[in-house]
């Protein structure tokens, strides 16, 4: 009788490679990642109001993290890059004096406007760490509402009052 070879099926096989992973992941210590949260994924805003796109960031690096938001369009649009909160490259004339980036990677936009509506993707990277942050913030931009109230009296005097609601 011929002895049979001991071939590893392919469930001992993945499970090999998973332990190698998970035992080299352990021996390294932790593994090193920003970690994000979006409290509010749904942000609405009025034109020329302000809009507050909240994040959260945390790691075990001390390095400054390097923060992007982007606008989806066809092509997405680079809003603003920071390191920490100091703005890198030059800004889009659009964007000019309207935006500021927080230490935690929130961003604000000031003035708002109609192009500001859309979704904003927001990456968190720092050197030290092996995976980036990313998370989506949807932002709605709605006109200011004007109200219109009409006063007749009986002495057919007719009063006007326009109220702005912001």
């Amino acid at each position: 009788m011929q002895a049979e070879k001991d071939v590893p099926s392919k469930g001992k096989k993945i499970y090999l490679i998973f332990s190698l992973v998970f035992f080299g992941f352990l021996f390294l210590g932790e593994v090193q990642a920003v970690n994000m949260t979006i409290p509010n994924a749904v942000i609405r805003g009025a034109v020329g109001g302000e809009a507050l796109l909240s994040v959260c960031y945390s790691s075990f690096s001390p390095d400054l993290p390097v923060i992007r938001w982007l606008l989806q369009r066809e092509k997405a649009v680079t809003v603003v890059q920071s390191v920490g909160t100091v703005i890198i490259g030059t800004l889009r004339p659009e964007y000019q004096d309207r935006v500021l980036v927080f230490e935690n990677g929130t961003l604000l936009l000031h003035n708002l406007r109609f192009s500001d509506d859309g979704t904003y993707d927001v990456e968190i990277s720092i050197t030290d760490d092996i995976f980036t942050g990313e998370g989506s913030i949807t932002l709605t931009v709605d006109g200011r509402m004007i109200c219109v109230f009409f006063n007749l009296c009986i002495s057919s005097k007719l009063t006007l009052r326009v109220i702005e609601i912001p």
